[in-house]
C-alpha cells in the first residue's frame, strides 16, 4: 500500500508554480545558449552534451525527491523512474560525446555506457511505470497493452524506414549499431504508449494522474527528439542537432515539473470520452495498416524490398497474431463470465419467484388481480384455504359474477372510485360466502395498479375478519351487558331510554334497589350474594313484557324501561309480590325485598336540551323516587314528585363543605397496594381520596366525587391528590434505599378538558422529584370516546413526559379496538365486575381471559381489580394476568400503614 506523506496546504499550488517557472527559466536559458552556439564548434557541442547530462540529473533528482513523499510501491516506482532517466541520460551523453569529448567518450564506450542506456530506457522506465499503483487489471489486458505499444512503435519505424531511408543509405549503413540506433526511438514510443496506458489506471487516492501526464509529455518529447536524431541526421545535408537538443531538454523539463508538483487530495486523471477510447483501441490497427500499406507502395514503386522491411513486416504479423490470440482468450473468459452471471442471475430470479409464490401461497390474505374489464387474471391459492374455493375456478371469469349482488355492487363502486387515480387504494368491509355456505365478514383493500406494467390491473387483498368481528361483537355485548346477570347495563339502558324519548313515545323508568342486600354479602359471602342476584334477575324477567327493557345498574340496583301510558304501577306491584316468595340458596331460604322508584315522562322538565339529557333526568327522577321509597321503610314503590328534589339541597351543602375541606386540608389519601402476580410482591399503590367529615363522618367517594366533577372542584382536588401521592412515593422510595415504587393516580374526564394538564403534571413531578416513569395516570374508557382528537393530543403530551397511562374499569364502557391501538395506553385495569365470578363458573372467565389476551397482543400490561377470593387469584395467574388489587391482599389503608407494608417488603399471600 502506498501512503503519501506530503502535506498539502493552500499555498502548494503557488509553490509548484514558482518551481515550474524556475525550472522552465533554467532550461530556457540552456536552450538559448545551445541554439546560439549551434555553430558546430567543439566547445558548443561539448556544452550541449553536458547540458543534456545535467538535465537528466535534474530530472532524476526531482523523481527521487518525489519518491520521498510516498511509501510502498509508489516510492519504488518513482525511484526506478529516476534510475531509468539517469541511465538514459548517460546513454545520450555517450552517443553525443564521441564528437565533442573524445577522452570521455572512449572511457564510457569501453564500459558499454550506451548499452546501459538501452537497459534504462527499455527496462527500468517500463518497470517503474508498471510498479506505480494502479487499478486492478487482468494480465491479458496488460500484455495486450504492451503488444499495442510494440505494434505502434514497429509501424512507425517501418513507415520512417520507407519514407526516409533509401537504398543508398541502407546499403552504406552496416553493423549492429545501425539497428541499435533504431531501438532507441522504438523504446521511446513503447514507453510513451505505456505511460498513456498507465495514466487512466492510477488510483485516485495516490494522486499520480497529473504527475504521470507530465511524464507522458516528456517521454513523447524524447520520442520525437530521438526520431529526429536518428532519421533526420541520416538524410544527407540535414543537420538537426539544435532541434534534437531542445526536444530532449523539453522532455527533461516536463518530467522535472511533474515530479515537483505537490499532490492534491482530489488529484485524479479526468475521465476520457468514449470516442477517444474507441480511437485508442483502433490505433494499433491503423498504425499497422499504414506501415504495411507504405511498405507495399514502396515495393511497387521501387521494386526493392529491404531485409529490414521484410523482417519488420513479419514481426508486425507475429504481433497481430499474438494480439488476436489474446483477444480470443479474453473473449472466451468474458463469455464464460457472462454465462456464469446469467446462470446465477437466472437462479436468483427463480429463487425469488419461488419465495414470492411461497409467501402468496401461505399468506392469510387472498390476492386477486382484475384487469380493467373486470376479468380475473390472477387468483392466489390461499382462496381455497380461506374461502374454500379452488383458485382455478376464478381465473378468466368476471369477479362480479362470482360474488353476491350486493358485494359485486360495492366492489364495482370501489373500483370506479380508484380508477381515476393511479396507485390509489380504498378499503371496505363486505360479507363473502364460504363454499360451505357460511357468511364470512371480510376486509378488502382495492389498489389501482393498472398503470404498472408488471400488474396491469386492480389488486384485491381480501382477508377474513370473522374472528376479529366476533371478538369485537363480544366486547360490544359485554360493554352493554352485565356480566353476572346478562342483563343490559346502565349505558345500554340510557341509550334505549334516549331513543324511546326521541321517538316521541311515553316512557316510565323503574329504579329497583334490594333492601338489606349488604347483610347477605356480609353473612353468607359475595358468592351467595351473586347467586341471589342471578335468581332475582330471573324473577324480574318473568314480571315484564317482551318489549320491556331490564338492566342492572350495579351492585343490587336494577332498572326497568316501560313504554306506554299506563301499567307502570301494576308492574311495580307484580315485582314486589313476586319478591315476597323466598329464594332458595342451597338449603337456605332467603327473603328479599325491594324499594322501587317510578318516574314518567310527564314530569320531565322542558329545559332539557337533548334526548340524552332528558333520559338522564328521567333516570335521576326514578332514583330520587327509589330513595324516597327506601326512606319510608322499603318494600314499597314510590312515584316521583317534584318535591323530592328537595334532597338536592343536601347536595349543595355537601358541595360547600367539600370546598372548605379542600381549602382547610381535611382530605386524606388512602393507598391500596398493587401486587405482581409473578413474584407476589407489592410493587406499587393506587392513591384513593378519603373525606373524614367533621359532622357526617367518613363520606363515600361516590357521594362527593360526582359533585367535584360537576362543579369543577375536581381540577384543584386532582392536583392536590397528584402532588401528595408523588410526594409520598418519593418519601417511601428514599426510606427503602431507592427501591422503585409505582404510584397510580386517577384522572377525571374534566381534568382532560383543561389544556394545561400536561404542564400541571410536569410541574408536580419537578416539585416532588418523582421520576416520571414511576407515575401512572388512570382514566376511564370515556376519555377514549369523548372529544377524541383533543384527548388524544393530551395523552400524547402526557406520554411524552415519560409516565404510564392506564384505562381504569376496562370493559364497563364501549371502547373500540381501533381506539385502543390509536391511543398511547400502557395498561388495562380489568373491572371488578369481571373478576367477581372468576373461579366460580367456568364460562364467566371467558371475557376476562379475552381482555388479558387482548392486552398481551397490544403490548399492554393488565391489572385485575377487586380480588377477594383465592380462586379468583388462581384463575388470573393461570390466564397470565400481570398485576392485581383487591381486599384479598389489602384494603385501602392510610399512609403510615401503607408505608410499613412497602418498607417491610412483605410478600402477599401466595
Amino acid at each position: 500500500m502506498a501512503v503519501d506523506r506530503t502535506a498539502m496546504d493552500p499555498g502548494a499550488s503557488r509553490r509548484w508554480t514558482r518551481r515550474c517557472v524556475a525550472v522552465g527559466a533554467l532550461f530556457l536559458v540552456v536552450a538559448v545558449l545551445v541554439t546560439s552556439r549551434a555553430g558546430g564548434t567543439a566547445a558548443a557541442g561539448a556544452f550541449g552534451t553536458w547540458t543534456l547530462l545535467a538535465g537528466a540529473v535534474i530530472a532524476a533528482g526531482a523523481c527521487v525527491w518525489r519518491s520521498l513523499g510516498f511509501t510502498g510501491r509508489a516510492r519504488w516506482g518513482w525511484a526506478l523512474l529516476a534510475v531509468g532517466l539517469l541511465t538514459w541520460g548517460v546513454a545520450q551523453f555517450t552517443w553525443l560525446a564521441h564528437r565533442w569529448v573524445p577522452g570521455v567518450a572512449e572511457v564510457l564506450a569501453q564500459r558499454g555506457a550506451d548499452d546501459v542506456g538501452l537497459v534504462g530506457l527499455g527496462l527500468l522506465i517500463p518497470a517503474a511505470l508498471l510498479t506505480m499503483p494502479s487499478a486492478a487489471q487482468p494480465l491479458v489486458n496488460r500484455i495486450r497493452s504492451v503488444l499495442d505499444g510494440l505494434l505502434i512503435a514497429s509501424s512507425l519505424i517501418l513507415v520512417a524506414w520507407v519514407f526516409v531511408m533509401d537504398d543508398h543509405v541502407a546499403a552504406n549503413t552496416h553493423g549492429w549499431r545501425f539497428y541499435l540506433t533504431l531501438l532507441f526511438p522504438l523504446a521511446d514510443v513503447v514507453i510513451a504508449t505505456m505511460v498513456a496506458y498507465m495514466l487512466p489506471l492510477q488510483r485516485n487516492r495516490h494522486g499520480s494522474g497529473t504527475d504521470l501526464a507530465f511524464v507522458c509529455a516528456g517521454m513523447l518529447a524524447f520520442a520525437v527528439a530521438d526520431a529526429g536524431h536518428v532519421y533526420l541526421n541520416l538524410v544527407p545535408g540535414f543537420g538537426a542537432g539544435p532541434v534534437v537538443h531542445l526536444g530532449w531538454l523539453a522532455g527533461y523539463a516536463l518530467i522535472t515539473m511533474g515530479a515537483l508538483r505537490p499532490r492534491a487530495a482530489t488529484d485524479a486523471p479526468p475521465d476520457l470520452p468514449q470516442g477517444l477510447w474507441t480511437t485508442a483501441v483502433m490505433l494499433p490497427y491503423v498504425a499497422v495498416l499504414a506501415a504495411l500499406g507504405s511498405s507495399v507502395m514502396f515495393h511497387l514503386l521501387t521494386g526493392h524490398l529491404h531485409q529490414f522491411t521484410a523482417f519488420t513486416r513479419s514481426f508486425l504479423i507475429l504481433l497481430m497474431v499474438i494480439r488476436q490470440l489474446l483477444i480470443q482468450l479474453e473473449n472466451r473468459a468474458l463469455t464464460r463470465g457472462l454465462e456464469t452471471r446469467v446462470a446465477d442471475r437466472t437462479a436468483e430470479l427463480y429463487a425469488r419467484e419461488q419465495h414470492f409464490h411461497a409467501l402468496i401461497r401461505h399468506s392469510s390474505d387472498v390476492i386477486t388481480v382484475i384487469d380493467s374489464s373486470g376479468v380475473i387474471r390472477y387468483q392466489s391459492e390461499s382462496m381455497q384455504r380461506v374461502f374454500g374455493y379452488p383458485a382455478a375456478v376464478f381465473v378468466g371469469r368476471r369477479y362480479t359474477d362470482l360474488v353476491d349482488a350486493e358485494v359485486a355492487m360495492r366492489l364495482a363502486q370501489a373500483m370506479r372510485q380508484v380508477a381515476a387515480r393511479p396507485f390509489a387504494s380504498v378499503t371496505l368491509e363486505v360479507v363473502h360466502t364460504h363454499q360451505d355456505g357460511r357468511k364470512r365478514p371480510s376486509e378488502a383493500i382495492i389498489t389501482n395498479l393498472v398503470d404498472d406494467p408488471h400488474v396491469a390491473g386492480f389488486v384485491l387483498n381480501t382477508r377474513d375478519i370473522s374472528d376479529r368481528m366476533e371478538l369485537q361483537e363480544q366486547l360490544v355485548h359485554e360493554a352493554y351487558h352485565d356480566s353476572l346477570t346478562q342483563l343490559a347495563n346502565r349505558a345500554l339502558f340510557r341509550e334505549r331510554t334516549a331513543a324511546t324519548l326521541e321517538s316521541g313515545a311515553t316512557a316510565t323508568v323503574l329504579h329497583l334497589d334490594m333492601d338489606g342486600f349488604k347483610r347477605v354479602n356480609d353473612s353468607l359471602g359475595h358468592l351467595a350474594g351473586d347467586q341471589l342476584l342471578v335468581r332475582i334477575a330471573d324473577r324480574l324477567r318473568g314480571c315484564l313484557r317482551a318489549d320491556d327493557l331490564m338492566a342492572r345498574f350495579g351492585a343490587d340496583e336494577f332498572g326497568v324501561l316501560l313504554t306506554g301510558d299506563d301499567g307502570a304501577e301494576e308492574v311495580a306491584r307484580r315485582i314486589l309480590d313476586d319478591l315476597d316468595a323466598p329464594v332458595m340458596l342451597g338449603a337456605r331460604q332467603i327473603h328479599v325485598r325491594a324499594s322501587i322508584g317510578l318516574a314518567g315522562t310527564e314530569l320531565l322538565e322542558e329545559c332539557a336540551d337533548t334526548h340524552g339529557d332528558r333520559a338522564e333526568q328521567l333516570m335521576r327522577n326514578a332514583d330520587l323516587a327509589m330513595h324516597h321509597a327506601k326512606a319510608v321503610g322499603g318494600g314499597v314503590f314510590a312515584t316521583y314528585r317534584p318535591r323530592m328534589r328537595d334532597g338536592l339541597v343536601e347536595r349543595l351543602e355537601l358541595e360547600s363543605d367539600l370546598r372548605a375541606a379542600l381549602e382547610n386540608g381535611e382530605l386524606r389519601l388512602h393507598y391500596q397496594p398493587t401486587v405482581d402476580l409473578e413474584t407476589s410482591r407489592v410493587v406499587g399503590f393506587e392513591a384513593l381520596i378519603r373525606w373524614p367529615h367533621p359532622a357526617r363522618g367518613m363520606i363515600n367517594p361516590l357521594d362527593f366525587i360526582p359533585i367535584a366533577e360537576a362543579t369543577g372542584l375536581i381540577v384543584p382536588l386532582g392536583r392536590w391528590v397528584l402532588h401528595e401521592a408523588c410526594r409520598q412515593a418519593v418519601e417511601w422510595s428514599a426510606a427503602s434505599g431507592g427501591r422503585p415504587l409505582k404510584m397510580s393516580v386517577n384522572v377525571s374526564v374534566r381534568q382532560f378538558d383543561r389544556a394545561d394538564l400536561a404542564e400541571t403534571v410536569a410541574a408536580v413531578l419537578a416539585e416532588t422529584g418523582m421520576p416520571a416513569d414511576r407515575l401512572c395516570l388512570e382514566m376511564t374508557e370515556s376519555v377514549l370516546m369523548t372529544d377524541t382528537e383533543a384527548n388524544l393530543e393530551q395523552l400524547v403530551r402526557l406520554k411524552a413526559l415519560g409516565l404510564t397511562l392506564a384505562i381504569d374499569d376496562f370493559g364497563t364502557g364501549y371502547s373500540s379496538l381501533a381506539y385502543l391501538r390509536r391511543f398511547p395506553v400502557d395498561t388495562l385495569k380489568i373491572d371488578r365486575s369481571f373478576v367477581e365470578r372468576l373461579g366460580v363458573i367456568a364460562d364467566d372467565t371467558a371475557l376476562t381471559d379475552t381482555i388479558v389476551r387482548l392486552g398481551r397482543s397490544l403490548g399492554m400490561a393488565t391489572v385485575a381489580e377487586g380480588i377477594e377470593e383465592f380462586g379468583q387469584l388462581a384463575a388470573l395467574r393461570e390466564m397470565g394476568c400481570g398485576f392485581a388489587q383487591g381486599y384479598y391482599f389489602s384494603r385501602p389503608v392510610p399512609a403510615d400503614e401503607a408505608g410499613r407494608l412497602f418498607l417491610e417488603g412483605a410478600h402477599t399471600p401466595a
